[in-house]
């Protein structure tokens, strides 16, 4: 028993150990954002920081998150599968106050780091040795996907957590354990919350087929039985359907009337793909954001880089005989998913656009890539475990290792013919000088820079790897060789020259707290005039000032069709945004008869229906707001006569109309927005946003998470649950 207990310390000291390195990897990597030298670059300032500010705001108001009102004249952002309102970290984040950018910095080194966590487990959960499991998790970790994601967050939200939903997947398919059932549930749903919708579907592709070949495959035990098996997908995916009970029912709604909802184009789905020849940045990755060759895939996602000693060791796996079916799966499935990220040049994505379900759902093959570092880590954990056990022939890994000189003696001779600027160039010390320096080289200037970086890593793997095994240096030398690349990737995707400090001053000048009344007589065109001021900076303005207006910038991915609609109707749009927010119109039109709009100084409305009453060019009303929340718009309003009013907020199906506490049905005006008629007189007009469903929906959600911990660590020990002990592993 002593020496039970004394095991389980030293291998639980380990992980601690292990982990505690990876925290320390992750900030050394991430030092510009873990301590603020930079901002974040303009795809995070202008969607995801704006967006979690709206959430934010409303949920430190005492608010629920579902609506804006000045996102694009009203958004739903519950809906929005990217804005992060049914996202748990999110809604943890909101607790302790709005959104500040570095909100949103520590949000982004909690991803990357839970990403490195997960490969952790999961590599030590197939071989064991915690060293193994470390180098894994570290150049997971720290990849090239992961730096260049680093500032769109659902998509290192899906690196996050890809290692866990493989892990509690496998292990409930193998252990047939109601545990491991439970716990596939509760992270397929983190995945389906947090991360980028592509992915999730991707990674529910991927668990069919690692069912079908453990269900199928020869000699397989379950193979007459599947009862067993179909009763624990039961229990996992009644987990994930009772978690994800809210976004669903948001998501399922705000689809249908949104661009993305109805599906992409062929031509749409196959853009942006991974170019083959990309596959440099497994040696060289600070050379693909000057590649001349592969203009066709965007910027920020060209690197698959997962350090150079890792990579030997990958390449290494594929030399290797292996009577473990699962390492043969991991090799078929780097390199299927290795195709699908070419996109239309690889075959692979054509065949899955025109044959699979919601494969026409999403774009950017080559974010695939993420699958293939995650498959190609987990090889190089394979390769190691070989290594340790002393069972390769030197000549194998000697021909891997000339492998690797020949490429880079050949890149060499390839950056050598360009006339090479480096030396010539004049750097400064400050932060900003060197973001311009790197800015100013070539594609041949960088390769060159990079070479030599890579060349006494190379010499290491000779001496390390080859002549002699030796973890103690191998180990840190690949963690270091992670680290200096990423702390170099991040001037090209996530860094500009401003700081943190100028960047918030900014924000905390423009940012108008809670929700003030709006001035229902101010045009949109007012409201909307300074929405640019510093769009380079913060994005757009309207979403901090609490003016209700917009700008050309849509902000979203995926804007409401009918927007889309006015917006891009741009004789409609200039006509009607030299209207108040709030105004009663003096002629009802038809949209179909849209050409015979009268003179500007008519406060007109398009109307989808006939419109009966009587209706004075008389216009003089008064309209006042009584009570103004982002759920809510209370307004009194005195007219002599009959009107007919709009107020600019896009319309959707859960706001409801009251006139004089009697429900109504609101209509849709103006191609967009609400509209309503009135009788003479006073009368209190209440627009109220439907939400018990989603309140009910969240409650259960939350009692279901609560009751899973609770029935999680109440029959067991915490160690079952990241044990890497299995009678089943060696097996398969």
């Amino acid at each position: 028993m002593t020496i039970a207990v004394a095991h389980l310390r030293r291998k639980s000291g380990n992980t601690f150990l292990a982990l505690l390195i990876l925290l320390l990897c992750c900030l050394l990597a991430y030092w510009p954002l873990t301590f603020h030298v930079f901002s974040l670059k303009n795809d995070a300032l202008n969607y995801f920081l704006p967006v979690r500010y709206q959430i934010s705001e409303a949920i430190h108001f005492g608010y629920w998150p579902f609506w804006s009102p000045y996102f694009n004249l009203g958004y739903p952002l519950h809906g929005d599968m990217q804005s992060g309102v049914w996202n748990p970290f999110v809604l943890i984040f909101s607790l302790f106050g709005p959104y500040t950018l570095k909100t949103l910095q520590y949000e982004t080194l909690l991803y990357i780091y839970l990403s490195g966590m997960g490969m952790y487990f999961l590599a030590k959960f197939f071989f064991k040795d915690w060293r193994i499991a470390l180098l894994s998790g570290a150049a997971f970790m720290l990849c090239g996907f992961n730096s260049d994601s680093s500032q769109f967050l659902n998509w290192i939200s899906s690196a996050s957590f890809l290692p866990f939903v493989f892990l509690f997947y496998y292990r409930t398919i193998t252990e047939c354990h109601w545990k491991m059932a439970i716990c596939s549930g509760v992270f397929l749903y983190l995945l389906f919350s947090t991360a980028y919708p592509a992915d999730f579907i991707l990674t529910a592709y991927l668990l069919v087929f690692v069912f079908c070949w453990y269900v199928f495959q020869k000699n397989n035990r379950h193979k007459k039985n599947l009862w067993p098996q179909l009763k624990l997908h039961f229990l996992m995916i009644s987990c994930f359907l009772l978690l994800s009970a809210p976004a669903i029912i948001s998501y399922t709604e705000f689809l249908p009337l949104t661009q993305r909802g109805t599906g992409a184009s062929y031509k749409e789905v196959m853009s942006n793909p991974f170019h083959p020849f990309l596959l440099l940045s497994y040696l060289t990755p600070l050379t693909v954001w000057k590649a001349p060759f592969a203009a066709l895939t965007d910027p920020l996602e060209r690197n698959s880089f997962f350090g150079l000693i890792t990579v030997a060791l990958f390449l290494l796996s594929f030399f290797l005989k292996t009577d473990r079916r699962i390492i043969r799966f991991f090799k078929w499935a780097f390199v299927v998913s290795l195709i699908f990220s070419f996109g239309e040049l690889g075959g692979l994505r054509i065949i899955t656009y025109y044959l699979l379900p919601l494969m026409k759902a999403f774009r950017h093959p080559a974010n695939a890539k993420i699958f293939t570092i995650f498959f190609a880590c987990l090889l190089a954990g394979f390769s190691l475990q070989q290594v340790l056990k002393t069972t390769i022939k030197n000549s194998v890994k000697k021909y891997i290792w000339y492998i690797l000189l020949l490429s880079f003696i050949g890149l060499l001779f390839w950056s050598l013919t360009n006339p090479i600027s480096i030396f010539s160039s004049h750097l400064s010390g400050n932060a900003g000088a060197i973001k311009i320096y790197l800015d100013r080289l070539g594609f041949s200037d960088i390769l060159f820079i990079n070479i030599m970086i890579q060349l006494p890593f190379l010499i290491m793997i000779y001496y390390w790897l080859i002549r002699k095994i030796n973890l103690k240096w191998l180990l840190p030398a690949a963690l270091l060789n992670s680290i200096i690349h990423t702390i170099l990737f991040q001037p090209f995707t996530v860094i500009k020259k401003d700081t943190v400090t100028e960047i918030q001053k900014l924000l905390d000048t423009v940012q108008k707290p809670g929700y003030p009344i709006p001035d229902l007589n101010a045009t949109l065109v007012s409201n909307s005039n300074s929405g640019m001021d510093f769009f380079k900076e913060i994005g757009t303005l309207n979403m901090y000032n609490k003016k209700i207006g917009r700008v050309a910038y849509r902000i979203t991915p995926s804007n409401l069709l009918k927007q889309n609609e006015f917006w891009f109707n741009e004789k409609i749009r200039n006509i009607l945004f030299q209207y108040p927010i709030f105004y009663k119109a003096d002629t009802i039109i038809a949209i179909a008869d849209t050409s015979k709009m009268p003179l500007p100084e008519k406060k007109i409305i398009l109307s989808e229906r006939n419109i009966p009453g009587n209706f004075s060019n008389n216009a003089a009303y008064s309209a006042t707001v009584k009570k103004f929340t982002p759920l809510e718009w209370n307004i009194e309003i005195k007219s002599n006569d009959q009107g007919y009013y709009c107020l600019f907020q896009n319309y959707y199906p859960r706001w409801q109309l009251f006139i004089d506490g009697k429900k109504e049905i609101p209509d849709r005006c103006n191609i967009s927005f609400i509209g309503f008629k009135l009788s003479p007189g006073r009368h209190f007009v209440s627009l109220r946003y439907k939400t018990a469903d989603l309140k009910f929906a969240f409650l259960l959600s939350s009692i279901s998470l609560v009751l899973i911990f609770v029935c999680l660590f109440s029959t067991g020990t915490r160690s079952s649950f990241i044990s890497i002990n299995s009678s089943d592993n060696q097996a398969t």
